[in-house]
């Protein structure tokens, strides 16, 4: 039953299923792996605990996060409240996890290699012209052309590098 819900990804798992995973995997018993897990979670309690971090090659980062106090609303009356400065718990997942989770990135290191920042290049030249042709459009209602000009140019830098990024 423990290979059935390890197959699919219907719900959380829980600790047993876990122990009972870990335990076929390695050909130790249940008791062992599980006294494994609870001398693994000590030793990251431990460390956390006094400010440290944990980094696990392949794995990623686990380290304690401050927020600071704050104001905030209550979202049903809108009345303004203080919430107090808090810490956490973050895990952040290393390059190899993420990857072994959702795959590498296609196209990323090749595109560079292939001309990828050319086409990018390209790609934000090819607004500014046609900007530049849409300005002397504009130009013909004297009392619009200034300011449509001053205005339309951040955002087209903005849509030409959302553009690029978008191609990649």
């Amino acid at each position: 039953m423990a290979a059935a819900k390890s197959a699919g990804s219907s719900g959380p798992k829980s600790r047993a299923d876990v122990v009972g995973e870990v335990s076929a995997e390695v050909g130790l018993p249940a008791t062992q792996v599980d006294q494994i897990i609870k001398s693994f979670e000590g030793s990251l309690k431990r460390q956390l605990a006094t400010g440290g971090e944990i980094r696990m090659l392949g794995l990623g980062t686990f380290k304690v996060s401050e927020r600071g106090a704050r104001m905030g609303r209550n979202p049903k009356t809108g009345e303004p409240l203080k919430i107090a400065a808090s810490k956490n718990v973050r895990f952040s997942a290393g390059k190899a996890f993420k990857d072994s989770i959702f795959g590498a990135p296609k196209g990323k290191a090749g595109a560079a290699a292939k001309g990828g920042s050319t086409k990018g290049a390209t790609a934000k030249a090819a607004p500014a012209k046609s900007a530049a042709k849409a300005v002397p459009a504009k130009a013909a209602a004297p009392a619009k052309a200034a300011a449509p000009a001053k205005a339309a140019a951040p955002p087209k830098a903005a849509a030409a590098k959302g553009g690029a990024k978008g191609k990649k």
